[in-house]
């Protein structure tokens, strides 16, 4: 399964609070979004149902298929990358 936004954000070093939530502050601090529509169904999604995809943009999990990234290292590459 690929990484969504929320795995990535707690994998780059994220701290839900003690209440067990994140502000969207802490996404966009990562340079990661809150809210998203999906490249292709252009559902609406939070982070724990958005997912980075090879195309660049977010996508469902229905949507994304085999574009997604498995490892923070991966989906750093590829923002690294001129894509």
């Amino acid at each position: 399964m690929p990484l969504n936004v929320y795995d990535l954000a707690i994998l780059k070093g994220a701290k839900e609070d003690e209440n067990g939530r994140m502000s969207a502050q802490v996404f966009y601090d990562l340079g990661l979004p809150f809210f998203a529509g999906c490249q292709g169904c252009g559902a609406s999604l939070g982070p724990g149902q958005s997912y980075p995809s090879r195309t660049g943009y977010i996508q469902c999990e229905d949507c994304i298929g085999d574009r997604g990234f498995e490892t923070v290292e991966a989906f750093d590459q590829f923002c690294k990358e001129d894509n």
